[in-house]
């Protein structure tokens, strides 16, 4: 079951919003059944902006999280995905920035304060570590100690991951 919106979002109606008022969904997204939002955080600075800000047509599947970046005890930072971003079952985003056209596969870990910039892959099982910059056009797989690797991209990525998030707005 879902909740449709005018601006063409699709949420499950067993997603977990907390805190909607401070969250701002882009046109276009999905949110699958099991995703959390965590939107009721004290931010770190008062401000105007939303807590957690999804860019258009961006997918959150099944039992993903959103936790807002915790900088300072209790007190957390923003967190901005950006548009045509797909986030993979069972992932954990607590990062402070996920760029425009970004696919997360499923399980990952986006440790605290992280920021994955534009046209990137992150694949299956990955632990990107704290504070952790992911250059544009890139390829992250593995888990830090062991078999962590940061590779290039094509730039051929950047249409083709816009095409794949488009595709599963339509499936859904």
């Amino acid at each position: 079951m879902w909740i449709e919106t005018s601006t063409g979002n699709r949420i499950a109606k067993d997603a977990a919003i907390s805190g909607p008022d401070n969250i701002v969904i882009s046109g276009n997204c999905t949110i699958h059944p099991g995703a959390s939002l965590h939107g009721d955080v004290t931010l770190l600075t008062p401000s105007t902006g939303p807590t957690i800000l999804i860019g258009k047509y961006s997918h959150l599947n099944s039992n993903c999280q959103i936790i807002p970046p915790v900088l300072q005890d209790d007190k957390h930072g923003p967190v901005a995905i950006g548009a045509y971003c797909i986030v993979g079952h069972d992932t954990v985003v607590r990062l402070a920035t996920i760029g425009n056209r970004v696919i997360i596969e499923d399980g990952c870990d986006l440790q605290n304060l992280s920021i994955i910039y534009d046209c990137c892959v992150i694949r299956k099982g990955t632990v990107v570590p704290p504070k952790m910059v992911i250059p544009p056009f890139s390829e992250v797989l593995g888990v830090p100690g062991t078999d962590f690797k940061v590779g290039e991209l094509s730039n051929a990525y950047k249409k083709l991951i816009e095409t794949e998030a488009k595709e599963l707005q339509l499936q859904t």
